[in-house]
């Protein structure tokens, strides 16, 4: 017979508990439990079990380590993995999909983080090296280990931290265990979806044959529906010279300038709109572990990792834009810093672009570790892994794209006056455009303009072997160990990308009548992000459609009075004539970065005492040799095409190019973590290391590339550099914290990082190949002239046709030799710059007693040496990602009711550089989540639970340069889950 308590349940065993829940943790167990010849089993559980062996875990390590720890089997803190490694000092989430997704350690992003599962590396979606935890229920998970010191045994790739994920391995907690668990998850924003969406996991783990066999299986299985809502504008250009183009136009624009510097700069929005996308994820995961240990002195362990996330999205932009030139310009308020607040433009259409997003994304992980211990003295432990992320679009892609719109504009507003968080939007249209009933648009004004799909297939490998070895002196004080090793890797990224090009769709050419009125479902625009002041327009409404119906009218021309250029009725430029890549044809491009890595390390171990304290100190030495191979293929462009004065598009070479390039480096990591035991209860320690963090395999790419719609202003394309150098960091720490008492303590931490060989994005005007611009060679020139001369406004759809009418010619316009050849602003990486950071941490944890409460606490403090300055256009170098934190978390663990409520927040913060070097910052984010579970007493194992996340509906608001300079607003809500645990 047992029965389980909650930490606060029993006295009378306390100390005897305490240390076998520390001899647990440092085995790795998730629970444990302690036997009495005369007292039953008695398990341990709960909040206060999982922070003792936590807070242990931090104790006993080398260098600063964090630690989370599952509260049961099959229970980890929270739903997600990023949302629980927020709250440890230092570390900060990035959200998509109102989901946390990324980690930022100490002002480092996600591509400075190395995440590992198991210590084995793992490949990740696309370019990135950062890890999705999105990608992995928590359920399986057993711990987290949060490396912000660095050390010769491991392994190597983040500045930021080593982010280590456990999951369970049946030796390590042997008998009979399990958990089965079942929530109903309900999303607050969801509008199309199911309001309640199930899931499901379980973990089974057992040993066998006096616990030399055992056998742990986990699983789980989960859907989400919801809606993300965001206003956005697309970028924001410096310095567009608008009133020589309104004139050039033979329009005027009333202008009030309240700049300081007449002078100075001039910042423009392209658009502003909203979008409304709609979710439908399924996320599967699973974990067979095998192990054997047929004699005491070895053990094996076979595993296998499998995820797999299916994701289908649908979103409606809706909004207005403004032409290139900023010829459509009528009505211009600029403030002192120069962003233009108010800008009202003419013409143009009220635009709905649909966007579908199908994509599936597959890890699989193949491993094998055996420990051996050799002798006494002498162990060894060999790792080896294959692993595989296959990710991409299906079906149409994970970009397919259709464009309709009311295309009657008359005067459009972008009103940014008021000071509110989101601008107003104010459409008037024409009283004779297409279906508009008294000055709105009916589902009768839709025309159509192009559509394009897009299908990426990624995949990542990595193989990986290990083989690790400690000797034992025997020494009491000196060198008590050596810790050794040599390990291989590779990891090979491939990236293919598919495209249809664009599709033409009449180019708003009178071409309504094609889809039916039926398809066309208005829906509320006033009222969407209800966290923000401000937003919403004078057009109370946008129109929704089926994305494939409308998309299958153009396919099979089926409507009414099919046009000549509907896909598959007839003549057409486009083929083959359906919005669907062919991937039996060539890819647009083809690229695979290959890098392997040898290395090598040594380590030793040494304990003495200074002035009558123990002294502990580790200090070792890793070696890394690192050789890159890129190769491409890749369609490239050979011409540019000016379709109107808002769309550009290229024709590209029917044959690729191949091209193969390679780099290499070698890094010496040495390493030295000292800790002293002032007293029984506080430790001080004092870390330097140097660390690496490898460039984005992306980065490496041998070729060049431009973007498919270039625009004039717009006009932008990147180069890959595989002679990149890793991020190279000086880490120091120096910290101190006192245990004063079960499961509490207070620490204090200081941090530099002199960061140098940072890789940076140069940008530099150059021409690409041969091409040209249509818009200023000499056929534009002479249409223009002709034009002003005949008393016509040269606008640019008048100068097309002129174009056309003096070559005889219709359609688009292609460039020709005697067009100028076009200038793009090129972006290739490049080791230039170095940075120095630093801050402070600060955490407490306190249990109040035996009353059953606790609190944890902690903040960061980050600085650096380089600032943004808002007002340059140039390049400049900074950090995005730098912010201050902090994270509060209540709790109350007894009788079998256990809550929790907790409270994160970070600064705001620079996210990084958009078009024209614009800085955009996130503003500042605090996010309440709380939990609460209670044990029924009637059924034993059986607990059931509510959790809250982001309860009180924060969202968030991205800025450029200026908070008045508006960029985007994400309407985030609160999703709930309520559900029922059973374990034994």
């Amino acid at each position: 017979m047992s029965k389980t308590l909650t930490n606060k349940q029993s006295t009378s065993f306390r100390k005897k508990l305490i240390a076998t829940a520390v001899t647990s943790a440092m085995l790795g167990a998730s629970s444990f439990a302690l036997a009495q010849d005369d007292v039953e089993e008695v398990v341990i559980t709960g909040i206060k079990a999982s922070m003792q062996r936590a807070m242990d875990i931090k104790r006993d390590a080398k260098g600063v380590v964090e630690a989370i720890s599952a509260e049961d089997i099959g229970k980890f803190p929270d739903t997600n993995l990023a949302e629980s490694l927020q709250r440890i000092s230092g570390v900060s989430i990035d959200r998509q999909n109102n989901e946390g997704s990324k980690i930022t350690v100490r002002g480092f992003g996600s591509d400075f983080n190395l995440v590992t599962l198991n210590g084995r590396q793992m490949p990740t979606n696309g370019s990135s090296r950062s890890f999705e935890f999105s990608d992995l229920a928590a359920e399986t998970v057993s711990g987290v280990e949060v490396y912000k010191t660095f050390g010769a045994t491991r392994a190597s790739g983040g500045i930021g931290a080593l982010v280590n994920i456990k999951t369970a391995r049946p030796l390590d907690n042997p008998g009979l265990k399990g958990s089965i668990g079942a929530k109903a998850v309900m999303d607050t924003t969801n509008e199309v979806g199911d309001d309640i969406t199930p899931e499901i996991s379980g973990i089974f783990s057992n040993t066998f044959a006096d616990d030399t066999f055992g056998i742990a299986i986990s699983g789980s299985y989960q859907e989400r529906d919801n809606r993300a809502v965001n206003a956005d504008i697309a970028n924001w250009r410096n310095d567009i010279n608008f009133q020589k183009a309104v004139a050039d136009a033979g329009a005027t624009v009333n202008v009030t300038d309240n700049r300081t510097d007449k002078s100075g700069h001039v910042y423009y929005p392209r658009n502003f709109g909203y979008g409304i996308e709609d979710f439908h994820r399924e996320r599967t995961n699973g974990q067979l572990v095998l192990q054997y240990a047929p004699i005491d002195t070895l053990k094996t362990t076979l595993d296998y990792t499998y995820s797999k996330v299916d994701l289908t999205a649908i979103n409606t932009g809706v909004g207005i834009y403004y032409n290139d030139s900023g010829s459509d310009a009528r009505d211009v308020v600029i403030d002192e810093n120069g962003t233009i607040t108010k800008l009202t433009a003419a013409g143009d259409d009220f635009a709905s672009n649909i966007r579908l997003n199908t994509s599936e994304t597959e890890n699989k992980s193949f491993g094998f570790n055996a420990k051996w211990e050799a002798t006494d003295n002498l162990s060894f432990n060999f790792d080896a892994h294959k692993s595989t992320n296959e990710n991409g679009g299906v079906g149409r892609g994970h970009n397919a794209f259709l464009i309709l719109a009311a295309a009657s504009i008359d005067r459009k507003t972008y009103d940014a006056t008021a000071g509110a968080d989101i601008p107003y939007m104010h459409v008037t249209f024409r009283p004779d455009g297409p279906g508009i009933v008294n000055g709105l648009p009916t589902a009768a004004s839709y025309d159509s303009l192009f559509g394009e799909a897009n299908l990426n297939i990624n995949k990542s490998e990595v193989e990986q072997y290990q083989i690790d070895g400690t000797f034992d002196t025997n020494a009491d004080t000196g060198i008590t160990s050596i810790n050794f090793g040599a390990g291989q890797s590779e990891i090979a990224n491939r990236w293919r990308g598919y495209s249809t090009g664009q599709l033409p769709a009449g180019w708003y050419g009178g071409n309504a009548n094609l889809f039916p009125d039926e398809v066309f479902k208005e829906e509320k625009l006033n009222g969407l992000t209800p966290s923000f002041s401000g937003g919403g327009s004078n057009v109370p409404f946008y129109h929704s459609w089926d994305f494939e119906t409308n998309v299958q009218v153009l396919e099979n021309g089926k409507w009414k009075n099919p046009e000549p250029w509907v896909w598959g009725s007839g003549a057409s430029n486009c083929n083959p004539c359906v919005m669907r890549p062919d991937l039996n044809g060539n890819p647009v491009n083809d690229h695979l970065v290959t890098e392997e890595t040898t290395s090598a390390y040594v380590e030793f171990n040494s304990v003495g005492d200074l002035v009558g304290m123990p002294l502990n100190i580790t200090s070792g030495l890793r070696y890394e040799s690192t050789n890159i191979e890129a190769n491409s293929f890749q369609q490239d462009p050979k011409s540019i095409v000016w379709i109107n004065q808002t769309e550009w598009s290229l024709i590209l070479n029917e044959e690729s190019s191949y091209t193969s390039v390679g780099g290499d480096y070698d890094v010496f990591l040495p390493s030295i973590d000292v800790s002293l035991d002032v007293n029984d209860d506080v430790v001080g320690r004092f870390s330097y290391s140097k660390s690496i963090t490898r460039p984005t395999l992306n980065k490496m790419i041998g070729t060049t590339s431009v973007t498919s719609r270039p625009k004039p202003g717009e006009r932008t394309g990147t180069a890959g550099n595989p002679d990149l150098k890793p991020f190279m960091a000086d880490n120091f720490d120096l910290s101190a914290e006192w245990y004063y008492d079960e499961a509490s303590y207070v620490s204090a931490g200081f941090f530099l990082k002199q960061v140098d060989d940072f890789i940076v994005d140069v940008i530099t005007e150059k021409e690409v190949g041969n091409l040209r611009d249509p818009s200023q060679g000499l056929r534009a020139a002479q249409a223009r002239a002709q034009l002003i001369a005949e008393g016509i406004t040269p606008t640019d759809t008048n100068v097309i046709n002129r174009i056309n009418a003096n070559a005889g010619t219709t359609g688009n316009v292609v460039q020709d030799n005697n067009d100028p050849l076009a200038k793009f602003n090129m972006t290739q990486p490049a080791n230039q710059e170095q940075a120095r950071f630093y801050g402070w941490e600060f955490a407490a944890q306190h249990m109040f007693g035996e009353s059953g409460f606790g609190v944890q606490a902690n903040a960061t403090f980050v600085s650096s040496d380089i600032d943004v300055d808002n007002s340059s256009t140039d390049f400049q170098f900074a950090l995005p990602g730098l912010s201050d934190s902090y994270n509060l978390v209540g709790f109350y663990d007894l009788h079998g009711l256990q809550a929790r409520i907790a409270y994160n927040w970070r600064d705001t913060f620079l996210n990084g550089f958009g078009e024209g070097s614009t800085p955009y910052y996130t503003e500042d984010y605090g996010q309440v989540d709380v939990t609460v579970s209670y044990d029924l007493p009637f059924v034993e194992g059986m607990t059931v639970f509510v959790e809250g996340i982001n309860v009180t509906d924060e969202s968030q608001r991205v800025y450029a340069r200026y908070e008045n300079q508006f960029k985007s607003a994400s309407q985030y809500g609160a999703r709930y889950n309520l559900g029922v645990r059973y374990s034994f």
